[in-house]
């Protein structure tokens, strides 16, 4: 499905917000442009848009080209956007938007999805999640065994255990971005069917000089992608938190792909789990004999069956800040013991390297 009919489709959506329940899509738009032509009026339209010809709004012709809007329901929708009729023609609601943009102009351009909605953790939810993907240097086979998150057009960001682990024949290949469920393709929920998930290969990585893979010591690294990634819905970069300051029991959000606890076998759509902030103290009691746990790291989680564990190296931990969702951590390690009760996970403390972060990445 073509970018440009998934926009207008937002527009859509924000049109018939209280038809389709809380969720809400967020889209820049123009003023107002005016219509001199006599009009039957059916309907008047909403702030931001304008009743025209429908062959005068070409966006809303694009949509209907495509097949997978061809069903009653959406073109029932649709119809609903009819504000008159004149010389045996309809006239519909145009957006008078540049849908081309991920964000309106002057926006921060991080940490916000254009898809709104209390509690809602779906498809568009954390466009920031990246897949990282190993190919077997003889079968070509590829692997995803850690995440990662968008932080610039060519920038992801991820562990270092990840950039640099050659599991089994394996080496860092791929990174793919828009994924939501990753046995569809494309996405889509009640609402809209995502833009095509984007497979970049990697150019290089940059891993921290001081990095020690047997005691996940500044476990951090940025793979620098060959092309840009396309921003989307699904695809949009994260803030990083530069606040060293960390509020005891707040909690985070986990965001990845991977087994949680309790879980036999992968979920193939990615998932959440929220995990309380706690002193650095208790990860250093659990761990401190074999692994130093120091002001680079993070401590999370201990709460009985709610821990990530396996898959989701590499993935960020989110705070939602001042209204916008901020990156504060890395998955590095954890227990054997997933999801016992007082043994949280250690994160790379994002804080700590923002600066190394800055310096050493083509934002």
């Amino acid at each position: 499905m073509g970018r440009l009919s998934v926009y207008v489709l937002f527009c859509v959506l924000q049109w018939t917000r209280a038809q389709f329940g809380n969720i809400g899509l967020s889209i820049g738009m123009a003023g107002e442009r005016s219509n001199d032509d006599v009009l039957s009026i059916r309907s008047p339209c909403p702030q931001n848009t304008t009743c025209v010809p429908v062959s005068e709004c070409p966006l809303l012709e694009d949509l209907m080209d495509f097949s997978c809007f061809s069903s009653d329901k959406y073109f029932h929708r649709l119809n609903q956007l009819i504000c008159g009729n004149a010389n045996d023609e309809d006239y519909v609601c145009c957006p008078m938007c540049d849908c081309g943009k991920v964000y309106p102009d002057g926006a921060p351009q991080c940490g916000h999805s254009m898809v709104k909605g209390v509690d809602y953790n779906g498809l568009g939810s954390q466009p920031w999640i990246a897949r990282i993907g190993f190919t077997h240097k003889d079968s070509g086979n590829v692997r995803f065994a850690c995440s990662g998150s968008i932080i610039g057009k060519r920038v992801v960001l991820t562990a270092a255990h990840c950039a640099l682990a050659k599991p089994e024949g394996y080496k860092l290949s791929t990174v793919v971005v828009g994924e939501w469920d990753i046995g569809r393709s494309p996405d889509c929920n009640d609402y809209f069917c995502a833009p095509p998930t984007q497979a970049i290969k990697v150019e290089n990585v940059i891993v921290h000089p001081g990095y020690e893979q047997k005691i996940f010591r500044h476990d951090i690294a940025m793979i620098m992608l060959k092309e840009e990634i396309k921003y989307s819905v699904t695809a949009a970069p994260i803030c990083l938190n530069d606040k060293p300051e960390i509020v005891i029991n707040e909690r985070a959000s986990l965001v990845g792909w991977g087994k949680l606890s309790g879980q036999n076998s992968l979920v193939s759509r990615q998932q959440h789990l929220e995990v309380p902030l706690v002193p650095l103290e208790n990860c250093e009691r659990i761990f401190g004999e074999s692994v130093p746990v120091n002001e680079g790291q993070l401590c999370a989680g201990g709460e009985e069956g709610k821990d990530a564990c396996s898959g989701f190296g590499g993935a960020p931990l989110l705070l939602f800040k001042d209204g916008r969702n901020v990156q504060i951590g890395i998955v590095s390690f954890g227990s054997e013991n997933c999801g016992s009760e007082g043994v949280p996970s250690v994160y790379t403390n994002i804080a700590h390297y923002y600066r190394w972060i800055v310096d050493n990445a083509p934002l």
